[in-house]
């Protein structure tokens, strides 16, 4: 009985929009839904009028006796539309630069923002907003909270990290200072016990993450004077943190166009013989630069550090395998894959 109603009432309101002039009565009759005797279509049609109205459907009676029509006040129909003033703007904004970055609220913040129209046009209602990273998972959702709360009570934890390069992860007790998003991905930066010193972590790579040790009380303090704003200009404008080697990407020929917007402090480029040409960052963001490079195609390769071009194949590998939907045999064929002579390097400094 209810969706029967329910049906009939989504059918009535659907004839009243798509109508341009007012409807009769006989033709709502015809309805799926409506009885036929007289009586009884005249009851269940004021019941169905009262409750369009109470749902907020300003329906109207025009014609006369005689010949009865109904339609919706269309001005009346819709909303008006929100303005905000500039002060208003402004502390919408502010609230997405603050709460943006945070597992908890960023994602509530961008629903509610992105409802108002304030997000998804590719206009900042504030210059210097930053952009809010894309939904992520539920399991790296869960796994940002955890971290999130560890940063904000001073909770050691204890990661499965898989190193840049390599297949399995590997156990690293950690002091989280901050979490950051930097093209799109997540890092927390904090005191790497392993390394005894202060590492950022993608957290593309956590494998696993879980409370070192039991307790309400802080395991540790944060250094004095950090902030993670400040930690983050540092790295954009000095490099990252434990990456010892430089990376080498080779252009050939066809596409060494690209290298143009790709230079940049931290770059040297130096011509092949065969025309293309050879580009080395120091300390480049790992991550940033895999997946921008696999992205070029075109004969466009990392050809050093070692494990910057593993990881490189595992990510191609990871594409292909979702696209073909067979990643055991795409896996082992990037295993396989012959290394080139810039593979046999010394492995990289092992650190985050």
């Amino acid at each position: 009985m209810a969706r029967s109603k329910s049906k009939r009432l989504v059918d009535l309101v659907t004839l009243l929009l798509q109508s341009t002039f007012p409807v009769s009565r006989e033709r709502i009759r015809s309805l799926e839904g409506y009885p036929r005797g007289d009586e009884a279509f005249h009851r269940q049609f004021e019941r169905d009028k009262a409750a369009l109205r109470s749902m907020g459907f300003p329906l109207k009676e025009v014609g006369d006796e005689d010949e009865p029509l109904y339609a919706l006040d269309r001005p009346r129909l819709r909303l008006k539309e929100v303005r905000f003033t500039p002060e208003e703007t402004i502390a919408l904004a502010l609230a997405r630069r603050l709460a943006g970055p945070h597992a908890l609220l960023g994602g509530t913040v961008r629903d509610a923002l992105g409802k108002l129209g304030l997000l998804g046009a590719g206009v900042d209602p504030l210059p210097g907003v930053a952009t809010l990273p894309p939904p992520k998972a539920r399991l790296q959702e869960e796994r940002l909270r955890l971290i999130e709360a560890a940063i904000g009570r001073g909770h050691r934890l204890t990661l499965k990290y898989r190193r840049l390069g390599e297949d399995k992860p590997s156990a690293r007790t950690f002091d989280p200072y901050g979490l950051y998003v930097y093209g799109g991905a997540w890092y927390v930066v904090g005191h790497d016990h392993l390394r005894a010193a202060t590492r950022t972590f993608h957290t593309g790579r956590i494998a696993g993450v879980a409370r070192a040790t039991r307790g309400t009380v802080a395991d540790f303090a944060t250094p004095r004077g950090f902030r993670i704003e400040d930690y983050v200009e540092r790295m954009l404008t000095q490099g990252w943190e434990g990456i010892a080697e430089d990376a080498i990407v080779r252009f050939p020929p066809s596409e060494a166009w690209r290298v143009g917007g790709f230079a940049a402090r931290r770059t040297t480029v130096k011509r092949l013989p065969d025309g293309g040409l050879e580009v080395r960052v120091k300390r480049a963001n790992p991550d940033a630069l895999v997946t921008w490079v696999t992205g070029l195609g075109g004969g466009v390769e990392i050809t050093a550090p070692p494990a910057l071009r593993d990881e490189a194949r595992r990510f191609i590998a990871r594409v292909v395998a979702a696209h073909t939907g067979k990643p055991t045999e795409t896996a082992a064929v990037a295993k396989r894959a012959p290394r080139s002579r810039a593979a046999k390097l010394p492995r990289p400094r092992k650190d985050a």
